[in-house]
């Protein structure tokens, strides 16, 4: 079994730093959470960030063998997905390879293995 915690989920935006930081704020009120921005880099017209947060409380998340992490749940980072849309609807968010959009699904991902499957979504502190 991979019990390698994936890498921080790098991602990059054309909104602007300030609508990133709004949506984090609404979520962390909304949600009970305290989600903080790790990397933090204008370049270009491309913002990027990775989303932390202290382990083993509500909004982290847990490796596959059940240690607590300080990285942003699959949970949280689909909240403040969504604000960033609710406050601009135009924005484009690039993550884990993949171009979201307004109206975006958000996909539950396997980060176990094929012979122990461990998803995103029971990787969150709710």
């Amino acid at each position: 079994m991979n019990n390698k915690p994936l890498k921080s989920n790098n991602m990059k935006t054309n909104a602007t730093r300030e609508q990133v930081i709004e949506a984090i704020d609404q979520v962390n009120r909304e949600q009970g959470y305290s989600i903080t921005l790790n990397r933090d880099e204008q370049r270009g017209k491309w913002y990027h960030f990775t989303l932390k947060t202290k382990s083993g409380i509500p909004g982290a998340r847990t490796s596959p063998n059940g240690r607590n992490l300080a990285c942003a749940s699959w949970h949280a980072h689909g909240y403040i997905m969504d604000k960033i849309f609710e406050i601009n609807p135009n924005a484009v968010i690039e993550s884990l390879g993949e171009k979201y959009y307004k109206g975006f699904r958000w996909v539950d991902k396997n980060i176990g293995s094929i012979m122990s499957p461990y998803y995103f979504s029971e990787a969150s502190i709710l």
